[in-house]
């Protein structure tokens, strides 16, 4: 009687302890942290002062864990051209930024695991440098095709991105294409339009294009090259 309380007991005991029992904090030990939200500065903004404190809502983790975040501002939309590049382990950076620039910033969370959020999305504003000057528009963001993208029997396709400027001054767009990524066609100026479609070769190749957006005031940004495929 006594042998077979004892199994009884042991039993219990290995049954809660056991790997299956701790399935779920094991799982969630592994979790992905949320992606930041950013908060300031905000999308599109002026700000009149280049001394500027970024601030952004903090990521959760499932299982209660704390994250880091790494904290980048660039003058590119592609981030190849950085100003900053921190980890933190707080929801606020204070930078020093040049005046009379556009600037984007993003964030993203880490986990003590190494596990990393994907990057918030990228947030762009400009700093001051003289009261009433005309500030050069936004580089244009692309919205389709991806970027890399492969396309599949098509003897056409609808190039679109977006723009903007911080002082709402009406914009025109150059869209340069080709196949040569170093002598690109002009396909047309001046479009209002943030699309345009272009024709495909029957055959398979790599296409390239860019656009330069134009404001009324002389204001003139050349976007990053971009590039998509073409398949039989």
């Amino acid at each position: 009687m006594k042998k077979t309380l004892f199994m009884l007991v042991f039993s219990f005991i290995y049954s809660s302890c056991s790997p299956e029992g701790n399935s779920d904090t094991e799982f969630n030990s592994d979790s992905t942290p949320s992606v930041p939200i950013l908060t300031f500065p905000s999308q599109d903004q002026l700000c009149l002062t280049n001394t500027l404190k970024f601030t952004w809502d903090a990521s959760i983790n499932e299982d209660g864990s704390s994250v880091i975040y790494i904290f980048e501002i660039a003058k590119d939309n592609l981030f190849s051209n950085k100003v900053s590049s921190e980890v933190l382990t707080s929801l606020s950076k204070f930078v020093i930024l040049e005046k009379g620039f556009a600037y984007y910033w993003r964030v993203k969370a880490r986990s003590s695991k190494n596990i990393e959020s994907e990057y918030s999305s990228i947030s762009q504003f400009y700093t001051e440098e003289i009261a009433e000057s005309n500030h050069l528009p936004f580089a244009p963001e692309l919205i389709l095709p991806f970027f890399n993208q492969s396309l599949s029997s098509i003897n056409t396709t609808t190039l679109e991105w977006r723009s903007s400027d911080v002082d709402n001054d009406p914009l025109k767009y150059d869209v340069y294409f080709g196949k040569d990524e170093d002598s690109l066609t002009l396909m047309i100026e001046n479009l209002s339009d943030t699309s345009f479609k272009v024709n495909l070769d029957p055959s398979a190749a790599t296409y390239y294009w860019k656009i330069v957006v134009k404001d009324d005031k002389g204001g003139k940004t050349t976007g990053q090259l971009w590039s998509f495929s073409a398949e039989d």
